[in-house]
């Protein structure tokens, strides 16, 4: 037995020599281990929550609702919430189409089915009666359908148009607004917004438009 352990005593004092270098590479071993764990276990746990964080975030962005005022000659006149990027045509759908009383062909001369609808806009449609009764005046427009212009490119002068051409502020529609010198869709949103006006200066005092599109324009609306 005494042999057996003496065959073995030039390893263990060999081991012995080395011993602390063997600890130290075991220790470095454990150690670059525990770190892979750890830093794998980490880098799961903020993939889990990164991806929980844009899932729950994805539908708001992605479902950026607006709200749209439809109102007037419709059968079901209410304020409706739709998804952003929604066009007159499917807010009109949504609110059951047009009523039967509802003056079709103004609408169809007016209303651009095409256009997409932006937050807090009001689409009022007239009725046959409202327009008869002089409650509505229609914008007297050329048509050139061989070589259409588009609105913004129209020219519109104070000269060119009379008293039953004035765009009336308080009714008009957002495409009808478009049409003015300066007056883009955004301000023409901030007219519909800020109705109703009892004097045309309140466009001003609202701050819808500068003075310089003020200027522009005076000449070219009316409140009634």
């Amino acid at each position: 037995m005494s042999n057996f352990f003496k065959s073995f005593s030039p390893l263990l004092k060999r081991f012995r020599k080395y011993l602390p270098e063997i600890i130290l590479l075991s220790v470095a071993i454990i150690v670059t281990i525990v770190s892979l764990i750890i830093y794998a276990g980490n880098n799961q746990i903020k993939e889990d929550v990164s991806n929980d964080f844009e899932a729950s975030l994805s539908p708001k962005i992605k479902q950026a609702d607006i709200f749209v005022d439809v109102s007037g000659a419709i059968k079901k006149p209410n304020l409706y919430q739709v998804k952003s990027g929604t066009r007159i045509k499917e807010v009109v759908d949504k609110a059951g189409g047009l009523s039967d009383d509802a003056d079709v062909m103004y609408f169809n001369r007016n209303f651009n089915l095409a256009r997409i609808v932006s937050d807090q806009e009001k689409i009022y449609i007239p009725s046959i009666n409202e327009i008869n009764g002089g409650i509505f005046i229609q914008n007297q427009k050329t048509f050139d359908y061989i070589s259409p212009v588009a609105v913004g490119d129209m020219n519109i002068s104070p000269t060119s148009v009379t008293n039953n051409q004035l765009i009336n502020i308080n009714n008009a529609t957002i495409e009808e607004l478009d049409q003015l010198p300066g007056i883009g869709q955004v301000t023409a949103n901030k007219i519909i917004t800020n109705r109703p006006y009892f004097t045309l200066e309140e466009l001003i005092t609202k701050k819808v438009v500068n003075m310089g599109a003020f200027e522009k324009i005076k000449e070219l609306v009316s409140i009634n």
